[in-house]
C-alpha cells in the first residue's frame, strides 16, 4: 500500500507541475484510480545520455548538435553568395545582362551577429507573452535569465529585423540576401528542431500514441516528466518544416516539366523558366518564412501550452499573424505606398496652387494704387493734349474727350 500511495503522490505532483508551467495536467491524459499504479502505454523508449565530456569539459549533445546547425546554415549561406549572380532567382533571361557583382561574404558575418540581439531580445519577449499571466504578478522574473526560456517565433522575426537593419546599415543588396538565406534559414530551423529531440526539449502532451517518446535515465532532461510517454512536437515540427522545404524546391521544377515530341520518340523536357513573384528576391525570405510559421502553427496542436482562444493556443495566434503578414503583407504594403504616393502627389499639386494664388495676389494693386494711377494717366493725357494743340494746360476744347480708366471697372450708365 505504500508504493501504491507514494506512486499516487507522484502523479499528483506532476500535475502540479505541469500546471504550473501553464501544460495540461496528467490526471487530463490518465485517470488513476485510487489503489492503482498508472498504466504506462507502450511507446518509444529512449535510453542515453545526454551529456558528452570534450578536451576535459561537459557538454549536452542538443547543444552540441544546434551549434553544429547554425555552423551549417552559415556555410551554405556563404558557399550560395559566392556565385555570380546569387540572390537573383527566377528572373526572366530576357533581355540578356551581365551578371552582378557576388554578394561579399564578409558582411554574412556581421550580419549574423547583428541577428543575436534581435532573436534573444524577440525570445525573451516572445516567451513572456505566451505565459502572460504569471509575469503579470512576477513582473521581477522577466528579466531573471535563470527562469524560463525563450520563444522561437518571436525570435525568428526580431532576428531577421536586427539583421536586416545592419545590412542596411552596410548598403549591402539586402534583397538579394534575404533571397540566399531563405532555404538554408529555413533547412536550420527543421534541423534545429531534430537535434531537441536529444535533450528531450519541446516535448508534447502525454498520449499512448505508438509514436510517442519517452526518455529513461536520470538524464539531466529539459521536459517535465520525460518518462511519461508524449507526443515527439518537436520532432513533428522538424518533419514539417523539412517537407515544406522540400516542396518549395522540387515543385518549380516538377510544374516546368514538359513531354516533347520527337518523331516517334517522347522525350521530357523543361519549358522556359518564368519570375516566380512569391520566390524572387526579398519576397522568396517571406514566403519561407510564412510557410514555416504555418507548419509550426500544424505542431502546436500537439503541445502542452493552455488554450487562450478555442482550441488555439497564444503562440499559435502569434504564427496565424506572422502567416497573414508574410504571405499578404508585401501586397498589402505595395497597395498602402500607391495609394500614399497618390495622396502627397495630390496634395503637393494642391499646394502649389494655393501659394501660386497667395502670390498673385500679394502682386495686385490695391484700390488706392488704381486711383493713383488713373489721375497720373489723366493729368499725362491732359497735357500730351494741351502739347499738341498749342493750347493751355487749363483750356481744352469741349469737343475733346479725355479717356478716364476706371480701375473699379464700374459698367458704363445707359442714356436717358
Amino acid at each position: 500500500m505504500g508504493r501504491e500511495a507514494v506512486a499516487g503522490a507522484d502523479g499528483a505532483r506532476a500535475g502540479a507541475d505541469g500546471a504550473r508551467a501553464g501544460r495540461r495536467p496528467l490526471a487530463e491524459t490518465w485517470s488513476l484510480a485510487p489503489g492503482k499504479l498508472p498504466l504506462v502505454p507502450a511507446s518509444i523508449g529512449l535510453d542515453f545520455d545526454p551529456t558528452m565530456s570534450l578536451f576535459g569539459a561537459g557538454f549536452r549533445l542538443e547543444t552540441l548538435a544546434l551549434a553544429g546547425v547554425i555552423f551549417l546554415v552559415l556555410v551554405i549561406i556563404g558557399l550560395s553568395s559566392g556565385r555570380a549572380g546569387a540572390g537573383l532567382f527566377d528572373r526572366h533571361p530576357d533581355p540578356p545582362a551581365p551578371a552582378p557583382a557576388r554578394l561579399r561574404r564578409d558582411d554574412l558575418i556581421l550580419i549574423a551577429f547583428g541577428v543575436v540581439p534581435g532573436a534573444v531580445v524577440g525570445g525573451r519577449l516572445g516567451y513572456v507573452l505566451v505565459h502572460l499571466d504569471y509575469y503579470q504578478t512576477h513582473n521581477s522574473a522577466i528579466l531573471d535569465v535563470n527562469q524560463g526560456s525563450l520563444d522561437l517565433t518571436l525570435a525568428v522575426v526580431l532576428g531577421t529585423l536586427t539583421g536586416a537593419a545592419v545590412a542596411r546599415l552596410m548598403a549591402a543588396p539586402l534583397g538579394r540576401w534575404l533571397a540566399v538565406s531563405a532555404i538554408p534559414v529555413m533547412f536550420g530551423l527543421g534541423l534545429g528542431k531534430l537535434a531537441m529531440v536529444l535533450g528531450a526539449a519541446g516535448q508534447g502532451s502525454y498520449s499512448d500514441a505508438w509514436w510517442a517518446t519517452s526518455y529513461a535515465g536520470p538524464g539531466p532532461w529539459e521536459s517535465v516528466n520525460p518518462s511519461y510517454p508524449a507526443l515527439p512536437s518537436q520532432g513533428l515540427e522538424g518533419v514539417l518544416v523539412l517537407a515544406a522545404m522540400a516542396a518549395v524546391l522540387v515543385l518549380p521544377p516538377i510544374l516546368r516539366l514538359r513531354l516533347r515530341r520527337w518523331h516517334a520518340i517522347v522525350r521530357p523536357g523543361l519549358a522556359p523558366r518564368h519570375p516566380w513573384r512569391w520566390l524572387t528576391g526579398g519576397r522568396r525570405f517571406l514566403t519561407m518564412l510564412g510557410l514555416w510559421a504555418a507548419m509550426r502553427f500544424v505542431a502546436a496542436f500537439t503541445w502542452r501550452d493552455a488554450h487562450v482562444l478555442g482550441p488555439l493556443g497564444a503562440e499559435q495566434l502569434m504564427l496565424l499573424g506572422l502567416v497573414v503578414i508574410a504571405l499578404f503583407g508585401p501586397a498589402v504594403l505595395a497597395v498602402t505606398a500607391w495609394t500614399l504616393r497618390h495622396l502627397a502627389h495630390a496634395s503637393g499639386t494642391a499646394w502649389k496652387r494655393y501659394r501660386a494664388r497667395r502670390a498673385s495676389r500679394s502682386l495686385r494693386p490695391g484700390r488706392a494704387d488704381l486711383a493713383e494711377n488713373a489721375s497720373k494717366t489723366q493729368a499725362a493725357a491732359v497735357a500730351r493734349a494741351a502739347a499738341v494743340g498749342g493750347l493751355g494746360a487749363g483750356a481744352l476744347p469741349d469737343d475733346i474727350k479725355l479717356p478716364v480708366e476706371d480701375p473699379l471697372g464700374t459698367p458704363p450708365v445707359p442714356p436717358a
